[in-house]
């Protein structure tokens, strides 16, 4: 037992190096700028300003009060991520310990505390490593509830949705597989639950009309970001699980680079195959499973596809809505299941695939941390501000521009995303802006449309230079005919 937990530390401790460990390395990008713009609001501010944003408020609200505590810096904006990653392998092996055993618990947790897919978004400003905890606390107390008629249970099950209900959207599939569940094999408690689904209806609805309004917005627009979704992007999500690192390698005109692709993509591809074998394996091994167990292995199946298949689905019909990143709590049913098939083989055969599930972890890591994942916007807006002269006026459309915007004699520019007539205003605006200017910087990224309208405005009265680009962000430099 104390050789257990001492293997048990050792993991924790290297999950916390793991997402502590070049924490500021890399410039925020676009969403994390979003996630300040969002915390730096007033309370107030942010409830009525995520009335038009996909993600409810709760992670900005959290994130609100750090920033008040802890400053706004890089490292600290990610702490909190990097916090809710260490605990969702805490609570795995809980989990795990509670309604399996210790070695499933074990090897779960180091499966978590090394897995390239949950460092990343434990070194991200947004919410989804909250999503992932939430999400596994929001399983253990269910089981719990299950297993207890314990009042206490109970109320931490209504706790934990309550919050993970205002996270994120995704959360709904994770009380959908609980739900059928219960459907099938839970039936006499089905009043309890019906009860707990009924209070969490309750605390959603000033927020369903919200996402109603927003839903028949998209309907009405037919706009949304996100494709439709083929089984090439399921592919996609199970190779993310297994470390797959993002983006692809590049060259400059956008084509992928094979030979870097491939050197990158094998060792995640190996450690998909491995885990899939595991995955596959563990249902010969269900029948040495106890009849409880065998029902908490059932339950991590619900757990592993209804977050995947089930947006998927829809996404085939309704508005597309399926990304990797959103079905993050599926990729910790599938390690425990995985963990299961490992811990039902062979001894024999343990050690080495250990040690291959390591070493290839190992490499899908290295990769992680020393290639380029985030867009450079610092390193964008260093460049604009080393070259700027007092005269020059730097146009840029995105909050995190203006996060690492230091010089207060340039005058600077915001282009937001607007309505139709309000972009007329600003148009107009502009030209009295870039009036007299010798020289115009405009910083652009991910607006496609906004690109088109400053380029064409600056086009009008002024010759273009150069561009310079970075990852992800682009820099126009126009100056004086």
């Amino acid at each position: 037992m104390k050789y257990n937990l001492r293997i048990f530390v050792l993991i924790v401790g290297l999950s916390v190096f793991l997402r502590i460990f070049l924490l500021d390395y890399e410039s925020l990008w676009l969403d994390e700028g979003s996630s300040v713009k969002f915390a730096k609001m007033k309370v107030q501010e942010i409830f009525k300003s995520t009335q038009t944003d996909a993600h409810p408020p709760l992670y900005y609200l959290l994130l609100h009060i750090w920033i008040k505590i802890f400053g706004d810096s890089e490292f600290s904006l990610r702490f909190p991520s990097a916090l809710f990653g260490i605990f969702c392998v805490i609570v795995v092996y809980k989990f795990c310990l509670d309604f399996l055993n210790e070695k499933i618990a074990l090897i779960s947790s180091l499966i978590m505390g090394v897995s390239t897919f949950q460092v990343f978004y434990s070194q991200e400003a947004r919410m989804y490593s909250l999503l992932c905890l939430l999400s596994i606390l929001s399983f253990y107390y269910f089981v719990k509830v299950l297993r207890r008629d314990d009042f206490k249970n109970f109320v931490f099950y209504l706790i934990v949705n309550v919050l993970l209900i205002y996270t994120h959207l995704y959360s709904f599939f994770t009380f959908f597989a609980q739900f059928i569940f219960i459907l099938i094999f839970e039936r006499g408690k089905f009043k309890k639950f019906a009860l707990a689904f009924l209070v969490l209806f309750i605390f959603y609805l000033p927020r369903s009309f919200i996402l109603l309004k927003q839903a028949n917005e998209i309907l009405v627009s037919g706009e949304f970001w996100l494709p439709k979704p083929n089984f090439i992007d399921i592919v996609k999500t199970f190779a993310q699980f297994s470390g797959g690192t993002y983006p692809m390698p590049r060259d400059e005109t956008g084509k992928i680079l094979i030979v870097r692709f491939a050197l990158e993509y094998a060792s995640s591809g190996l450690l998909l195959l491995v885990l899939l074998s595991l995955l596959i394996y563990s249902i010969f091994a269900f029948k040495n499973l106890t009849n409880e167990a065998r029902k908490i292995y059932i339950l991590l199946w619900f757990w592993f596809v209804m977050p995947i298949f089930v947006p998927f689905v829809l996404s085939q019909f309704l508005t597309p809505f399926y990304f990797t990143r959103y079905a993050i709590s599926s990729s910790v049913a599938f390690y425990i299941i995985s963990s299961i098939g490992f811990a039902n083989i062979e001894d024999k055969f343990k050690r080495s695939l250990l040690v291959l599930i390591l070493f290839l972890s190992a490499i899908n890591l290295f990769w992680y941390y020393v290639k380029t994942n985030k867009e450079e916007w610092r390193e964008a807006v260093k460049f604009v501000e080393n070259n700027a002269s007092v005269n020059d006026l730097v146009i840029a459309s995105k909050y995190v521009f203006f996060y690492y915007a230091k010089r207060n004699d340039v005058e600077k520019f915001e282009f937001p995303d607007v309505s139709e007539s309000e972009r007329i205003k600003l148009i107009e605006k502009l030209r009295q802006s870039i009036s007299g200017r010798n020289r115009v910087w405009f910083v652009s990224a991910h607006a496609p449309d906004i690109e088109k309208i400053v380029v064409s405005v600056l086009s009008d009265s002024m010759r273009f230079e150069f561009k310079k680009k970075f990852m992800g962000v682009d820099v126009f430099v126009f100056e004086k005919f």
